[in-house]
């Protein structure tokens, strides 16, 4: 039994990423192609809830939680964006 936090970043910076495949470059030669990608992401497993928030609030010490913006979705309007869920 674990509990799984999925946290939502806000102000995250692109990074490079290797697609693993080759391309010609502007000067006929093959070259790796890389893409620019955003991981605004982060997922974590742990044993309990009480383990869950410590990991949480070291999250929070780190980057900046996105909080919602879709005023459609009025349960989430204006809160930090994190789920904790049950996994088996």
């Amino acid at each position: 039994m674990n509990y799984r936090l999925t946290v939502h970043l806000e102000d995250v910076k692109r990074v490079s990423a290797p697609t693993g495949k080759q391309v010609k470059s502007a000067k006929g030669k093959m070259v790796n192609e890389t893409k620019s990608k955003i991981f605004n992401t982060l997922s974590f497993y742990c044993k309990t809830e009480d383990d869950c928030m410590k990991k949480l609030n070291d999250v929070k010490s780190k980057y900046t939680i996105a909080k919602g913006k879709n005023a459609k979705k009025m349960h989430k309007y204006g809160k930090e964006l994190y789920n904790i869920s049950f996994v088996k």
